[in-house]
């Protein structure tokens, strides 16, 4: 019975031994799985957010006055005194209003020499889409002010309206204020155009924000 007992003793340090095998093994298991689990879900969780295609054209983009009128108004500064201003903006405006893409209705309507100041008719089209099958345009037709002082030029465009289809039973009239302000050209939750006044909302900016930009050139280069 001794000797038995002696037997099992001396196998004691074996055991512990293989003991200390197990957790390495088992550490090593986890470490494996706690590696390739995180990037398997990574893979399939991952999405992108497609951005909206018009989101340009949200948010106070059309300006208006106290009253409510859609007016887009810029004053650009030169070296040029008020007579000189005035001279030089009523032979660019005559000229300005001669482009191909003016109807002939446009023309300098009223010019107020103590004031220095000229109002232009301006009649002209804005297209939507044009293919060879079909065209989607619009009249679109408003007053082009420029009043000139010493030194500076304000370009004021107002009186924003426009004539849609005008070839099918007389077409449709709308004006600026109930068209392509956020109340009729933009969705409740202000994240996205209407489908018509949408297309009037951008066309109207970009036309307005190019016809700054043209005579801003044209007031700073004197």
């Amino acid at each position: 019975m001794k000797k038995l007992i002696f037997a099992l003793m001396s196998l004691m340090p074996m055991f512990a031994w293989a003991q200390w095998e197990t957790p390495d093994n088992q550490e090593n298991t986890q470490q494996k799985t706690k590696w390739t689990k995180p990037e398997a879900e990574k893979t399939t969780t991952e999405k992108k957010e497609k951005t909206y295609e018009w989101a340009a054209y949200l948010g106070d983009v059309v300006p208006t006055d106290a009253e409510g009128n859609v007016v887009w108004e810029r004053t650009f500064n030169n070296q040029l005194s008020a007579e000189e201003n005035y001279n030089h903006m009523l032979e660019f405006m005559n000229n300005y209003i001669k482009g191909k893409n003016f109807n002939p209705e446009s023309r300098v309507a009223l010019v107020n020499k103590a004031e220095r100041s000229i109002a232009a008719h301006i009649d002209e089209y804005i297209t939507f889409s044009s293919t060879f099958i079909s065209l989607d345009r619009s009249r679109l037709i408003y007053t082009l002010q420029a009043t000139c002082d010493d030194h500076r030029v304000t370009v004021k465009a107002f009186r924003i309206s426009y004539w849609y289809e005008e070839n099918r039973k007389g077409g449709y009239r709308y004006h600026a204020e109930t068209w392509i302000t956020d109340k009729y050209a933009v969705n409740k939750k202000h994240t996205r155009l209407l489908p018509l006044s949408g297309k009037f909302r951008r066309k109207t900016v970009d036309r307005m924000e190019e016809l700054m930009q043209q005579f801003e050139y044209e007031v700073i280069k004197q």
